[in-house]
């Protein structure tokens, strides 16, 4: 029996959106105008050649079953999500898709905040996706947390399946209800390690809400700062001041830092729990200029990124 399996093409990511009213913390840094966030998206597309997603955290509609967690695997620019050990997402780099025909920018995604914070881009947007086939019929909210530099995208993803019912045969799963979770980074991965500089990266974490509690889709942000050791080759990871994205929604909470130390890097990568994904990341820029990645702990799941 065939799963049903969405495609996504990240070529352009802000198509995924958030939702209405302001979905992150009243604003703490400038205001950024919609065609400087055209601009500076369709530059850091044509550049990336590298993409991280995490596991994916299924939520269904009927709240007395067990919340399942998708494995999540990748290639360099394709990730794939198995739910119960079928496909179910797939996620890729497209090689080129025009700014003016993404959603973001043809006016069908709700924007509801543009803003420079800790010299990091952060949007958050809401798109309705529709998709019918012979066998397929699913409408879904999508919502997303997005940031954006130079070199490099991250996000968080907290979708919501509205409506949806898959035809096998004579028989039909309804999916109305269900809820999935997963965070995204990408860039321009270099493979190598930082050789001298600056030694510490500083920039914002987004991500949402995971916990057996509380539904799919509470979205959450704070600050990012890594430190790298070039002696030893190491990097430290500091996530802390993070608290519920939409306070006067969700109510305003704040969650634990989240820290690892000491985590070798190896060609540009580092990471923690490989076994089980708990945090990786990726140096991006000719000369590292920035570093991002994604990570599940507290009940949380998002991403980072931040700029030397």
């Amino acid at each position: 029996m065939k799963r049903f399996q969405f495609l996504i093409a990240m070529g352009f990511i802000l198509v995924l959106s958030g939702c209405g009213g302001n979905a992150l913390l009243p604003m703490m840094g400038e205001p950024l105008d919609r065609e400087t966030a055209r601009m500076e998206l369709s530059a850091v597309q044509a550049v990336r050649n590298s993409l991280l997603v995490s596991d994916l955290v299924f939520a269904p509609g009927n709240s007395q079953e067990e919340r399942i967690r998708g494995h999540t695997s990748c290639g360099r620019t394709t990730c794939l999500s198995s739910i119960l050990g079928r496909p179910y997402l797939r996620i890729s780099l497209a090689t080129r898709i025009e700014a003016e025909n993404s959603g973001f920018f043809a006016g069908d995604a709700d924007i509801s905040a543009l803003e420079r914070y800790r010299g990091v881009a952060l949007g958050a947007f809401l798109r309705t996706d529709t998709l019918r086939t012979e066998h397929v019929e699913v409408d879904t909210d999508m919502l997303s947390y997005e940031g954006w530099m130079q070199y490099s995208t991250f996000g968080a993803e907290l979708n919501t399946i509205t409506h949806g019912i898959i035809s096998y045969g004579n028989r039909q799963r309804v999916l109305t209800g269900e809820r999935y979770g997963f965070a995204h980074s990408s860039g321009m991965a270099t493979d190598t390690n930082p050789v001298d500089g600056g030694a510490t990266w500083t920039g914002v974490v987004i991500g949402g809400r995971i916990s057996h509690d509380a539904l799919v889709g509470i979205g959450v942000r704070g600050h990012a700062r890594l430190t790298y050791d070039f002696m030893n080759e190491n990097i430290d990871v500091f996530l802390t001041n993070i608290q519920n994205s939409r306070p006067e929604v969700d109510g305003r909470q704040i969650y634990p830092n989240m820290t690892w130390q000491n985590l070798p890097v190896r060609d540009g990568r580092f990471g923690a729990n490989f076994d089980s994904p708990e945090l990786e990341g990726r140096f991006y820029g000719p000369n590292h200029e920035e570093v991002g990645g994604i990570f599940e702990r507290n009940q949380i799941i998002g991403a980072f990124g931040a700029k030397r």
